[in-house]
């Protein structure tokens, strides 16, 4: 983020907090049909790179949530 959040106005945190709504619902998704393709493709083709490339990009979705979470905590702090 380029901004701390409590030098963001309330439309900007609104904002972000709305294109992290729309992001994380879909990246969620897309994380899953990796992971179910990466232990489709580890059953028939063995252990490879897409076996465990799902996993790195779990930690981006939680960092994701973490930082939905940080944002809606300023807008109610700021209501």
């Amino acid at each position: 983020m380029s901004k701390q959040l409590a030098e963001m106005s309330l439309d900007e945190l609104k904002t972000q907090e709305k294109s992290l709504r729309f992001i994380i619902p879909i990246f969620f998704g897309v994380v899953l049909i990796g992971l179910v393709s990466s232990g489709y493709i580890t059953y028939w083709d063995g252990f490879n790179i897409f076996t465990v490339l799902p996993i790195p990009l779990l930690f981006l979705v939680a960092h994701y949530y973490r930082e939905l979470r940080k944002i809606q905590a300023e807008i109610h702090s700021r209501n």
